[in-house]
């Protein structure tokens, strides 16, 4: 079943991003406005120009997470339009989008009608200093571990403590407009009513764009990985074979990404699971974990014959292979690079196995029941 979620938006007014307890409120009017299971809550958290990424900043916004997986199409669009009727002095914007949680790897479904562009969410779970005995340990590990991930969550980031490096060019190239969250649960209805002081977590939403580096991939392969039809040879079911099996010297080709880099992901791999074994020593999820990795750095290049079932004829090579061959390989080491990256990163702050991967898209009757077919 897809995990699908509404993505509830409402941004601040100049005035309310700085004025103190306007988080507060905002929060208790968006709960009582909806009137439905909160799945999660995250604030948006901005920067003046100029200051450093590891500061602490202010709530420009609240999101909220709803979950809508089985809840029925009109029962979705009617809460879509109860969301963005929202209205408070203290806000400027409401909006909806729709989140799909995605499976890792991904299943053949997903591959297919990935967007080639379109805004993803990585999010994670804090270890709460999971792992340590020591209380002096513990504590430094909580204190800390919501600077360190503002600072190593962004895999566009670059300097100190940031992740870009871990990626080629290309691969960073596929990312832009990263936006910082902290994560929190629905438990605001406590008797204070609001959120905790400490995250549970954090999110960054990203816009991405396969686009370039699927036209690279297929243009640059022409040759290497597949050929043209003969224009001499006239049928009425023409065919060819693409086989990606040699390497290409493109930085878009997969196998230049974070996750196939055999020697060094080995070693990632070995310390993730090494901190596991500190935090839970738990064989059972060890070995789930083992699965996933090998699942995700399996680098399958597979041999692929294309014929008119895929639209194929003379002069149209290149988009059939594109969009039937290209694409989906393309969108699948993408997730699983990322995916690789959530993993081994900074496992003594995020907990292992809790990560999460969402593609965000604008709100549509037409997406929903595609998901829904999906299913």
């Amino acid at each position: 079943m897809n995990h699908i979620s509404i993505v509830w938006d409402v941004l601040f007014t100049g005035k309310a991003v700085t004025e103190k307890g306007s988080t507060d409120i905002m929060l208790m009017s968006m709960s009582e406005h909806i009137q439905f299971p909160i799945d999660e809550v995250m604030n948006w958290n901005t920067l003046h120009k100029g200051q450093k990424v590891s500061r602490a900043g202010y709530t420009s916004g609240l999101r909220f997470i709803l979950d809508v997986t089985n809840l029925d199409i009109l029962e979705i669009s009617k809460l879509e339009r109860l969301a963005i009727s929202f209205e408070h002095k203290l806000s400027n914007l409401s909006s909806v989008s729709l989140a799909e949680k995605l499976h890792i790897p991904l299943n053949p479904q997903a591959k297919i009608r990935f967007p080639e562009l379109g805004r993803i969410m990585l999010c994670v779970k804090f270890t709460d200093g999971l792992g340590y005995s020591n209380a002096k340990q513990i504590r430094n590990a909580i204190g800390t571990q919501t600077k360190e991930t503002k600072d190593g969550l962004d895999p566009t980031g670059i300097g100190k403590g940031s992740s870009g490096n871990r990626f080629n060019d290309e691969f960073r190239s596929i990312l832009s407009d990263a936006n910082w969250f902290r994560r929190f649960p629905s438990n605001f209805g406590a008797p204070q009513g609001l959120l905790p002081k400490a995250a549970s977590g954090g999110c960054y939403d990203l816009s991405y764009d396969l686009r370039k580096g699927v036209r690279n991939l297929t243009d640059s392969s022409e040759g290497i990985w597949w050929s043209k039809l003969d224009p001499d040879e006239l049928t009425l079911s023409p065919s060819l074979i693409v086989d990606p099996s040699e390497l290409n010297l493109s930085g878009f080709d997969p196998s230049n990404f974070h996750h196939l880099k055999e020697k060094k992901s080995t070693e990632l791999v070995d310390g993730s699971l090494k901190i596991e074994m500190a935090q839970t020593a738990d064989d059972s999820l060890i070995n789930d974990l083992k699965y996933n990795f090998d699942r995700i750095k399996r680098g399958r290049r597979i041999r692929k014959q294309i014929g008119v079932s895929h639209g194929l004829a003379h002069g149209n090579e290149k988009f059939v292979i594109s969009n039937y061959v290209i694409r989906p390989w393309f969108a699948e080491e993408f997730i699983n690079c990322l995916a690789f990256f959530l993993m081994t990163r900074k496992p003594k702050y995020w907990r292992n196995g809790q990560s999460e991967l969402c593609i965000v898209q604008p709100f549509s009757l037409e997406l929903i029941e595609a998901l829904k077919e999906a299913e």
